[in-house]
């Protein structure tokens, strides 16, 4: 899992460079990535969520670096400046209007936020975010310039906290979401 780990942490600290010098943070932007060495590191860190539960299924994807994930997901992506994580696997989100749903998994902590939709007929309600659909027929260690967005960003909660057409549902053991500690002195009696 370490060549998904380190495009991962490239990627993030890219984007990181990017936000905190306001001169670099235009309306396009890209970074340099791997795609497919990406994807897997959001799986693996997805799946670590509810050991418990593993799909024996998910092990070709992250222990093949071949296989057809890109193919089989679609990976959206969007820049997220906002504190706290979460990681939520076991979610279905549907959409009412277009009766599509989809199994999603959800990793969101700064600078990032991914959502892994199961199916790639399924469309968001109101915002489409960027996604690496074309990215699925390049190779493992293939690089691309990977266009990032800042502007029309949605919320800290969106998409879990469904609005518009959208209904989910959630598995009581799938989800982790870490809030920061509170920088207040403990009161004392």
């Amino acid at each position: 899992m370490a060549p998904y780990d380190k495009a991962l942490i490239s990627m993030t600290d890219q984007i990181c460079q990017v936000l905190t010098d306001a001169q670099k943070v235009t309306y396009y932007q890209s970074i340099r990535i791997r795609p497919q060495q990406v994807a897997r590191g959001i799986l693996g860190h997805i799946c670590s969520v509810g050991l418990g539960r593993y799909d024996e299924r998910l092990s070709r994807h992250l222990f093949n670096p071949d296989s057809d994930l890109l193919h089989e997901v679609r990976l959206s992506y969007w820049v997220y400046p906002y504190a706290g994580r979460t990681v939520i696997r076991d979610f279905a989100l549907g959409n009412f209007a277009t009766g599509i749903s989809s199994a999603m998994y959800l990793l969101k902590s700064y600078p990032l936020a991914f959502a892994m939709a199961w199916n790639k007929d399924f469309l968001f309600d109101k915002w489409q975010p960027q996604n690496f659909d074309r990215y699925a027929n390049i190779g493992p260690a293939d690089e691309v310039d990977l266009p990032l967005d800042f502007v029309g960003l949605p919320g800290q909660l969106w998409p879990e906290h469904v609005q518009g057409n959208h209904y989910a549902g959630i598995h009581d053991e799938g989800a982790f979401i870490a809030k920061e500690k509170s920088h207040q002195s403990p009161v004392r009696e």
